[in-house]
């Protein structure tokens, strides 16, 4: 056998061992990509659920959002609706004064969430300009709030059905403070207490 020959037994046998070792190739660079492919899935799986459970969370426990709609809280809010930003934080009345605006649990109807601004808490004493649904006090009578208690009516008072219809509210239905509107953006901005505390003039005591 000639040396021409041998080279071209041996570039034969080279595309023979090449041709059988494609399949081999291919199997192994798709399985790659395969388990590649189920890696990624896996770490955007984990990660879209780590979302989601953060969100959840945030959700549940520090804020949410409701739309206002109704003249209760005119001109505060719109009549028409504005959507707001609330404090889970504040939940069953922690941390709120007089003047804060918080969301509730109607004590009538369950389901129904509503806003009012708070004028009383637990100890103060309110005049009762409405009669009351119940035998707490008559109209024009002065009422002392409960413990636990909180007395809540609309900044549109004519307009508004609150403590003064139904007495004070447990603390315990209270879920959040409302901190700001976000939507519409035209009117975006933070609700804040406009009562500030009285200072006491020493000399005057």
């Amino acid at each position: 056998m000639t040396d021409s020959d041998r080279g071209t037994v041996d570039a034969a046998r080279s595309e023979q061992d090449h041709a059988s070792n494609s399949p081999q190739m291919e199997h192994l660079i798709r399985s790659a990509i395969r388990a590649t492919n189920l890696r990624t899935i896996g770490r955007l799986a984990l990660n879209g659920t780590s979302t989601f459970c953060a969100c959840a969370l945030i959700w549940e426990h520090l804020i949410t959002v409701q739309l206002s709609e109704g003249p209760s809280m005119y001109p505060t809010f719109d009549v028409r609706g504005d959507w707001l930003l609330i404090s889970r934080v504040h939940r069953n009345g922690k941390g709120i004064e007089v003047g804060d605006v918080v969301r509730y649990g109607h004590p009538n109807f369950q389901g129904v969430h509503v806003a009012k601004r708070v004028v009383g808490m637990p100890g103060d004493f309110v005049c009762q300009d409405k009669p009351l649904s119940t035998s707490i006090g008559k109209e024009g009578n002065m009422i002392q709030i409960p413990e636990g208690h909180v007395f809540l009516a609309g900044d549109n008072l004519p307009w508004s059905r609150d403590s003064r219809n139904y007495g004070p509210v447990p603390m315990g239905l209270i879920n959040g403070k409302i901190i700001a509107r976000v939507w519409p953006l035209s009117k975006m901005e933070w609700v804040t207490n406009p009562l500030k505390p009285a200072q006491l003039d020493s000399q005057n005591i």
